[in-house]
């Protein structure tokens, strides 16, 4: 695009590079409070890891114990006959403008009541049931949380992208355009102030 080295157009550059310093400051800021949030997702994502693995290991020891008093036959047809106790609803949230997913894990109509027949099972398939469930919940929520992270990293990158583009590109080349235009108009104004004198130095001499 041409530059018109007018004052209209300095007037519309300096805006523009107002403008441009306040989205830039704006998407610092983005960018910094979506960083702390990775971090704070970091942190909660290696807890609950531990966490589910302790989880796991319960739930194991328990099916193992189920296992040991009932008998790996009887076990395997217990649980071929479960039914779905448990349903995953998605939906989705804003954090500082970006549409995250949020993972949440549904109890059915019949959650209340025991998916397999009580007699010929032990108490120790009942906590492996409980603990199973605990440890579902619990992925659940570091799927979720991954699903997020991976969104929030994609916004950081775009905000860091248009923060590179703002402070190396657009704000320097407004910047150049704005010297080159006020030079040109500070020559012209010293051009024509020595125009005035050389009229006023004639109309003295007549």
């Amino acid at each position: 695009m041409e530059l018109k080295p007018t004052r209209m157009e300095l007037i519309s550059l300096r805006r523009r590079k107002r403008l441009a310093e306040r989205g830039l400051a704006l998407l610092k800021e983005k960018r910094d409070a979506l960083v702390m949030e990775l971090l704070s997702l970091a942190k909660e994502y290696q807890n609950l890891m531990l966490e589910v693995r302790e989880k796991l290991e319960k739930a194991l020891s328990q099916l193992a114990l189920a296992r040991a008093h009932m008998g790996a036959y009887k076990l395997n047809e217990v649980v071929a006959s479960l039914r779905p106790q448990v349903a995953i609803e998605v939906k989705t949230r804003n954090i500082m403008g970006v549409t995250t997913p949020v993972f949440k894990v549904v109890q059915l109509a019949e959650a209340g009541i025991p998916s397999y027949n009580l007699l010929g099972t032990t108490a120790f398939l009942d906590e492996a049931v409980k603990a199973f469930k605990d440890v579902f919940a619990s992925v659940v929520r570091l799927a979720e949380i991954q699903a997020v992270a991976r969104r929030i990293a994609e916004e950081v990158e775009k905000a860091k992208r248009r923060v590179n583009a703002l402070e190396n590109v657009v704000i320097p080349t407004i910047e150049r355009n704005i010297k080159t235009i006020e030079l040109y108009l500070d020559e012209r104004a010293r051009e024509d102030i020595f125009r005035l004198r050389l009229l006023k130095k004639k109309r003295v001499r007549k």
